[in-house]
């Protein structure tokens, strides 16, 4: 299949495949894709169901999902803090 973008910041096409789910590409320019599926499962190409890449949930080159990845950063800055308040407590 052929497909076409405008820009990588935005999705461009969504590829549904019946049973399994979709995904959005964002791309700039042409690409040619190929897919191999089992006979009778039907694949459609389709306007993104979601145009805006979110980036609060993605982030290049990092296997877990920004939102994640900043929640256990923001625990252990809280964690590391109680700790300093414990202790600075218990020194007193």
């Amino acid at each position: 299949m052929k497909v076409s973008g405008t820009s990588w910041d935005v999705n461009s096409i969504d590829i549904s495949v019946a049973g399994l789910g979709w995904f959005s590409l964002g791309l700039k320019g042409n690409a040619t894709l190929t897919l191999w599926i089992y006979d009778g499962i039907e694949v459609s190409l389709r306007d993104p169901l979601v145009l805006d890449r979110a980036r609060f949930i993605e982030r290049p080159g990092f296997w877990l999902p920004k939102a994640i990845s900043d929640a256990l950063g923001n625990q252990s800055k809280i964690e590391a803090q109680k700790k300093k308040e414990l202790q600075e407590t218990m020194s007193l």
